[in-house]
């Protein structure tokens, strides 16, 4: 923001919280004059004090937020939420979230997790934040997606669609029906005659390990009842002894195969 804008919040920092008005009543003042008016939301969002919350590994969390938006948080994520006059944001470490957000014209809604920026236009969707992968997958409406920088170019999801960014870039992967968004909400989920490449991808969601089937037909066998999308692993070793199919663990995750 420049040098002077450097200046005054280093400034900030010395004077401690008891000089915290006059510090902010300095700031704006020095913007006003310097013509950087336009800053004021980014250094009301600076000093916004953060609402945090967090959840355990086979936990899930339904979380209310001030302006109505819904958030459910899993995976053992923890976010920190931010609201001003101007701006919700809302920043996931690391996890899995799922946002119904309630429209504000005034004040947008955006995600920031890693390098990524998801950056909402009325609508609901899914993001999974893991080490060198986040993927955002959107239930109804339009988001933008892209990463968190000046000069790099943010994609527009819409209703069905799906992309991640990791190292190989931004990228668009296949559509998914609504349904399945962060099916992982209701913990556990009834599957009947689904392929077993679905329910996997549905733990993978919430796994901390990769997973991959190493046999295509193994991953078209057919598959029912109950499973508890919160406990991936458990889940699949409970699968591979009705299933007759073997899990083992590698450096590059979870494997499954057949017997």
């Amino acid at each position: 923001m420049g040098s002077d804008m450097n200046a005054a919040l280093h400034a900030y920092d010395r004077r401690g919280v008891s000089g915290r008005s006059a510090a902010v009543g300095a700031l704006v003042a020095l913007l006003v004059i310097a013509g950087g008016y336009k800053a004021v939301p980014l250094i009301e969002l600076y000093w916004a004090e953060p609402r945090k919350y967090a959840v355990t590994g086979d936990e899930i969390r339904e979380i209310r937020l001030g302006d109505g938006t819904q958030l459910f948080l899993a995976g053992g994520g923890d976010v920190k939420v931010r609201y001003t006059r101007h701006d919700r944001v809302v920043e996931l470490t690391h996890g899995a979230i799922f946002v119904n957000v309630a429209h504000d014209g005034r004040r947008p809604f955006r995600v920031d997790t890693g390098n990524a920026r998801i950056t909402d236009i009325g609508t609901s969707f899914e993001v999974l934040s893991k080490p060198g992968n986040i993927r955002v997958t959107v239930a109804s409406g339009v988001v933008r997606f892209g990463r968190n920088g000046w000069f790099d170019k943010p994609i527009e999801l819409v209703r069905k669609q799906s992309a991640t960014l990791d190292r190989a870039g931004l990228n668009r992967i296949a559509d998914v029906s609504p349904d399945a968004v962060a099916r992982w909400r209701s913990e556990w989920v009834e599957y009947k005659g689904a392929p077993l490449r679905q329910v996997i991808a549905d733990l993978q969601t919430l796994s901390s390990l990769p997973i991959r089937i190493a046999d295509q037909g193994l991953a078209n066998r057919l598959v029912g009842g109950r499973i508890r999308l919160t406990d991936p692993v458990g889940q699949l070793h409970n699968l591979a002894i009705i299933h007759e199919f073997q899990v083992r663990r590698s450096d590059d995750g979870l494997i499954i195969s057949k017997n």
